[in-house]
């Protein structure tokens, strides 16, 4: 195998690569997106103000708010997991405890593996096995050899193929190839895996495996599906370009205001002079002193397109909040913002039916990944995972209102009164420790008397 050949990737990889690397940085936002190059040059900049503009530049991460919350709901109660034979497995607990032997529970890895696939759209989980072999399980177990989860991002999946199955006809991964370092690749196929290392212009087989599982060790988790194998939609995929513009003008807002609280002068030029001068707003302007009037005045740069872009940066947020599907949380903070009841209720809807998708989706991932695991070990997997599919989606204020409002209603029982009063501590101080809480609830049970 030659270099190229090892470092060849998939049409669809050259495709999406670019988009991939534009959501990463849009999330993490920092260093790693003004490194990105997002920020356009205007005609007629000079480079080294484009530089200077680009080094004070700053982001407003939207991006990133968007997918913690997704994920923070997603995650906010616990998925009911029933393991079947496998919890009795010693081998599996110890898994479960630390999935990646990087310390990291499964629990915690499938929540990270979720948050990526927000981002990306799709990631890829390979399930392997240490070469290590033991000749009992408790040696197994003590040696901690059992399989283990990794996390592959889109941009480290270089290649894949799939292929029918003979007699189902059903489509099946065939192959898929990883990067692992600048020079290393991994290929994994139905029988084996390969490990690939490029040596200038040729690339050497360093080592070679077989796991005889039949298939690839490799769960796709998509975030949602686009109808293209490998590659998913991403939460951020039209939010991301909002968030770009918007750190666009606020580098037109801010050279602005640099600009315009300095008037720029101008002076005529000397005559015969063939020097070509840089015309901009920190550089000095030169007239032709043979025409009438000439002689040297400031020239003030009017700032009334600082409005302008004030009204479209907001708008711009106000789209973000409406294709996230939280509008509603927007009108909570925004008291300004009127919004309809019918409205907000539609986007809760929405935003519920994601969150639905999502569960689904990280449902059927991580039950494929156990389904591995336990095929590693010779076993199947019996059991079953349950990610939940009630989100409550509505705003603290919609709730407390409510309970308010019940407080007036005329129902002669003093139980109902004093569950309703609960219900009000509970929505309003919802983070008091349990202490607190029980001394409120004697406190309304015996009428405000301690």
């Amino acid at each position: 195998m030659t270099r190229e050949e090892l470092t060849s990737t998939h049409p669809l990889y050259s495709e999406f690569v670019d988009e991939w690397r534009f959501y990463i940085r849009s999330y993490f936002g920092g260093k790693m997106y003004r490194d990105g190059s997002y920020l356009l040059q205007h005609p007629f900049e000079s480079s080294a103000n484009y530089g200077r503009r680009k080094a004070i530049s700053y982001y407003y991460n939207y991006c990133g708010p968007v997918i913690d919350i997704f994920v923070s709901h997603l995650f906010r109660k616990d998925a009911q997991r029933s393991f079947g034979s496998l919890g009795l497995d010693p081998l599996f607990n110890g898994f479960l405890k630390d999935a990646d032997l990087g310390g990291n529970s499964f629990r915690h890895f499938m929540r990270e593996a979720q948050r990526f696939a927000s981002v990306y759209g799709r990631v890829s989980i390979i399930v392997d096995k240490p070469r290590a072999l033991a000749s009992t399980k408790a040696e197994a177990a003590e040696a901690g050899i059992r399989p283990y989860v990794t996390l592959v991002t889109p941009e480290n999946l270089l290649d894949w193929s799939y292929a029918r199955m003979p007699f189902s006809g059903r489509p099946a991964l065939e192959s898929v190839k990883i990067k692992e370092s600048k020079d290393t690749c991994r290929i994994w196929t139905r029988d084996g895996w390969e490990l690939w290392q490029s040596k200038d212009s040729d690339a050497v087989l360093v080592d070679a495996g077989w796991h005889g599982l039949g298939e690839v060790p490799v769960v796709n988790l998509y975030n949602k599906q686009s109808g293209i194998r490998m590659a998913g939609i991403s939460d951020i995929q039209d939010i991301a370009d909002i968030n770009k513009n918007i750190y666009y003008l606020c580098s037109d807002a801010k050279e602005i205001i640099e600009n315009t609280a300095f008037p720029m002068l101008a002076v005529p030029f000397s005559k015969g002079d063939s020097l070509e001068r840089e015309v901009g707003p920190r550089n000095i302007l030169q007239f032709d002193p043979a025409e009438p009037n000439s002689k040297p005045y400031w020239l003030e740069a009017p700032h009334s397109s600082l409005t302008e872009i004030r009204e479209w940066v907001r708008h711009d947020i106000a789209e973000i909040y409406r294709i996230a599907k939280m509008g509603g949380i927007k009108a909570s903070e925004d008291s300004g913002r009127a919004r309809s009841a019918a409205a907000m209720e539609l986007e809760y809807q929405q935003l519920y039916s994601t969150l639905s998708e999502k569960a689904d989706n990280i449902e059927q991932a991580e039950a494929q990944v156990l389904r591995l695991w336990a095929k590693w070990e010779g076993k199947s997997f019996d059991g079953v995972i349950d990610y939940p599919d009630d989100f409550s989606v509505r705003d603290i204020d919609r709730d407390l209102k409510n309970a308010i409002q019940a407080q007036s209603a005329q129902v002669d029982s003093a139980t109902f009164k004093k569950e309703l009063q609960k219900k009000i501590a509970q929505s309003i101080l919802p983070k008091l420790n349990d202490e607190t809480k029980a001394r409120i609830s004697d406190e309304i049970e015996n009428n405000g008397r301690a």
